[in-house]
């Protein structure tokens, strides 16, 4: 786990790394106590989870968070402040968590175990997450499918659990019903298909994709999901689940009230 902590105050810095290495002591942690200085790293390298101080000079945590979100979507922000009155805001950012000063390795604990994004480098083979944003992992790196819409595709056959979906459905999702029967449309999806089965292939996992001729499915007994977990009662995929469901598609919007019912009596569970 890569591991980056902002605080323009050098004490402050040290004393929360120490704690950090008592919690996660095979992390990779690096230290900055500058905002622009953490802004160039985060450029350059890849960071699981960020503990931003939300009170510094200049650039302040929070716009930092924003910043840091831009750069790299994935990567899980924790705020760190002295003051609770700024917790509200915190959230607002769908961070994955905040901590009081002085933290504690129990508080260290408990934001990595609950990060919005979980962290997969040690996971094996194929995982798809769809808590929080939907991104799809293979062997612990993220899965690249060339074309946002083959992504989507494969997000909404993930949805429907392994029902059939038609050639004009997908469509409807993909194009927000603005179904079109001309040569241009026709085309693209064809390509979308073609992108969305070759990088399946390319993992070796075309299987997990079944094609008939104007329909497609999934095959989800072999598609390890958080989202399917949870389904299962799985108390560490239920506990990431925070009222977000593949968030950036707006046919997904629909789903949340489906997804909290069919979650809610394992959430509740896991808090007895």
């Amino acid at each position: 786990m890569n591991i980056l902590i902002v605080d323009d105050e050098v004490t402050a810095l040290r004393d929360l790394a120490r704690e950090m290495k008592k919690v996660v002591p095979d992390a990779v942690v690096k230290m900055v106590d500058e905002a622009e200085a953490a802004l160039t790293l985060v450029k350059d390298q890849e960071f699981d989870v960020a503990f931003l101080d939300i009170t510094m000079p200049g650039k302040d945590g929070l716009t930092l968070a924003k910043e840091m979100k831009g750069i790299r979507p994935m990567i899980n922000i924790v705020m760190v402040t002295a003051y609770p009155q700024y917790a509200l805001d915190a959230v607002k950012l769908y961070v994955s968590d905040y901590i009081l000063k002085p933290a504690s390795p129990s508080d260290i604990r408990k934001a990595i175990s609950n990060l919005r994004n979980p962290v997969t480098q040690d996971r094996k083979g194929l995982f798809v997450q769809c808590f929080g944003s939907f991104e799809v992992f293979y062997d612990g790196k993220p899965v690249r499918f060339g074309r946002a819409k083959a992504k989507e595709m494969f997000g909404y056959l993930v949805d429907r659990m392994g029902a059939t979906v038609t050639n004009a459905e997908l469509r409807a999702v993909l194009w927000e019903d603005e179904v079109s029967d001309d040569e241009k449309q026709m085309k693209y999806f064809a390509q979308i298909v073609y992108r969305l089965r070759s990088q399946l292939e390319e993992l070796g996992i075309a299987d997990i994709l079944i094609q008939s001729r104007d329909a497609y499915a999934i095959v989800p007994e072999k598609i390890l999901c958080d989202y399917y977990l949870a389904l299962q009662r799985d108390v560490q995929a239920l506990s990431r689940y925070e009222g977000e469901y593949m968030s950036q598609y707006e046919w997904a919007l629909f789903r949340v009230g489906e997804v909290d019912k069919a979650l809610g009596a394992g959430k509740n569970n896991t808090k007895n």
